[in-house]
């Protein structure tokens, strides 16, 4: 029996030196010490019995020599690592902790802790009708991401599709259920077959599937493709001549003139009887980048209707009604939405692809740009993705295109400080002299382009409006603030690669919290009472199911670590070091 005061040994845990790659049991190794199991007289400390310890996927990146994100601290050669766990409190200086409380949160792999910074990493355990252990996992750490990602970041709807890749692990069988809870078809991915019987036939996934056996991941994927298609577009009859622009055939690489054709049809000028089409007379069409994405053969992204070889491009436009079968359009209305690039279309969608055009004083081409949809892409980047605040620092790349200029001069409107990049030294002049921004470049003559973005924002970029990425993207990654936001209006480097072209820097999205929609944890830690009046209910009622990997003994602890990246854990890894 240890009492408060005495000297006792204390197993540590120690980091051996800084990593390069995955880590192995040799970069730690486990040796004896001795504490004194007081608090320093005056200190706030907390001194603690450390029962289970959370391994943790992040714990790699912490034993690497990089300099890092704020607020983290990194392992120490010769120091005991550390990470989340489960302690029972010795003694005590601080006044919200008092000797024989639960806690959780961050400690040392050792025996004994006396932890000095408690106010951002103890959380007083107020539930101890439930496994200990479960707040290193599904009341701890995991349960917060998992319960920030879903009601905070992602949001799904009752009926949305969901995925969930690393489906078994801590935090996806979590997500995985609360999706399921929430009325969603969930499919999840994991790295064996016992881990996909597990997602589907424990924890209740719709699907799942075996990453390592699966050739075309894109394939895979389509288990949760949507049927559903936004336009078809339909020719009747031979009344009249139509001339039609004709996509000639699947493009790789950028589209050229010869993948089009001009070519004269016909068309009867009547919609068909007990249908609900709309014939209309274009007017205006408008070229967009992202038309060139819908001429590859692909069906990347699902309820888009890609270009067929043989059928008129499609795409927005401003038009005349001249008939319609549909309640809303009658014979004389314009209208701007999706349509082909002919004279005449017949169009049987038109719900989500026609808006009434009630505001005739301005010029009708705008409702092919300001008003049309690159007004609207630029208003929801902005005030509904984005939304800047009065005197944060704003960049917009392809600022001078249709969406581009415009959410420029919303931000300059908003009070922020916008720069702009563009392709031309004319495009660069237009930006800073008839659109009001406050710095603009020309990236084609930047040999650097993260030192062009350092020179402009100094300080950082508070929301990133994306429209090119590649290159660019991975600059203003390492260029973002904290909490920054980066609204993704497009992505027109990638349109035109065989191969989509990575990122490298994903990983500022999770220590600087991006919002694509990047987060932590860390950032919901007020959402913590909400958050067990959620998932305790679940557990008490065995609505949802919990997978702990416990090995015993904190000299397991360094094999069950190095094992969680070669996908040796099952569910949650834990560490028991003592038992209550």
């Amino acid at each position: 029996m240890v009492r408060v005061g005495d000297e006792v040994s204390n197993k540590q845990v120690i980091f051996r030196d800084y990593v390069i790659g995955p880590p192995k049991e040799s970069d730690m190794y486990l040796t004896t010490g001795t504490i004194k199991l007081k608090v320093p007289e005056g200190s706030n400390a907390v001194l603690v019995k450390n029962l289970y310890l959370s391994c943790d996927p992040l714990m790699q990146f912490f034993m690497r020599k990089a300099e890092g994100p704020d607020g983290y601290l990194y392992y120490t050669p010769g120091s005991a690592i550390f990470g989340y766990g489960v302690a029972k409190v010795l003694d005590s200086g601080h006044p919200e902790f008092k000797a024989g409380d639960l806690v959780w949160g961050i400690t040392g792999w050792e025996e004994y802790s006396l932890i000095t910074k408690t106010t951002d990493t103890l959380i007083k355990i107020q539930h101890t009708d439930v496994p200990l252990s479960y707040y290193t996992g599904i009341l701890g750490m995991p349960g917060m991401t998992s319960y920030a990602g879903f009601y905070e970041v992602g949001t799904p709807k009752k009926g949305e599709y969901v995925f969930v890749s690393a489906a078994s692990g801590a935090v996806g069988q979590l997500i995985g259920q609360i999706a399921k809870l929430e009325g969603c078809y969930v499919v999840g991915s994991a790295g064996s077959k016992e881990k996909v019987d597990l997602l589907k036939n424990q924890l209740g996934f719709d699907e799942a599937f075996n990453y390592k056996e699966e050739q075309d991941l894109n394939a895979a994927l389509k288990i949760v493709k949507s049927e559903r298609q936004r336009v078809a577009m339909v020719r009747v009859g031979d009344e009249v001549s139509n001339k039609q622009v004709i996509f000639r055939d699947y493009v790789v690489g950028s589209p050229k003139e010869s993948d089009m054709y001009l070519t004269t049809g016909t068309i009867k000028l009547k919609v068909p009887e007990n249908s609900n089409a709309v014939l209309v007379k274009n007017l205006y069409l408008s070229c967009d980048p992202v038309m060139q994405f819908f001429m590859r053969k692909t069906t990347d992204l699902s309820g888009y209707f890609f270009y067929t070889p043989g059928s008129p491009v499609l795409g927005y436009g401003v038009a005349k009604v001249l008939d319609s079968g549909h309640s809303e359009l009658e014979a004389g209305d314009l209208v701007w939405g999706i349509t082909g690039w002919e004279e005449y279309s017949l169009i049987t969608k038109t719900t989500d692809t026609l808006i009434k055009i009630q505001h005739t004083d301005v010029p009708l081409s705008y409702y092919t740009g300001i008003l049309g949809m690159p007004g609207m892409t630029a208003y929801a980047g902005f005030y509904e993705v984005g939304t800047p605040k009065k005197g944060e620092y704003v960049f917009v790349s392809a600022a001078s295109g249709a969406v581009g200029q415009l959410i420029g001069q919303f931000a300059k409107l908003e009070g922020c400080y916008v720069v702009g990049s563009a392709g031309s030294k004319e495009k660069v002049d237009l930006l800073k002299n008839k659109l009001g921004f406050d710095e603009a470049f020309n990236y084609k003559e930047e040999h650097d382009l993260n030192a062009a973005l350092k020179r402009c924002f100094p300080e950082g970029i508070d929301v990133y409006f994306e429209h090119v990425g590649g290159k660019m993207l991975e600059a203003v990654l390492l260029n973002m603030r904290h909490h920054g936001r980066i609204a993704a209006c497009g992505m027109i480097s990638q349109y035109n690669l065989d191969e989509p072209e990575g990122t490298k820097n994903l990983l500022q999205v999770l220590y600087k919290w991006i919002q694509i929609k990047g987060y932590t944890h860390r950032n919901y830690y007020h959402l913590y009472p909400k958050f067990l009046d959620l998932v305790l209910p679940y557990i008490r009622e065995k609505k949802m199911v919990y997978v702990e990997d416990i090995v015993e003994a904190l000299e397991s602890g360094p094999a069950a670590l190095v094992g969680l990246f070669s996908g040796r854990n099952f569910g949650k890894q834990v560490v028991v070091v003592a038992r209550e």
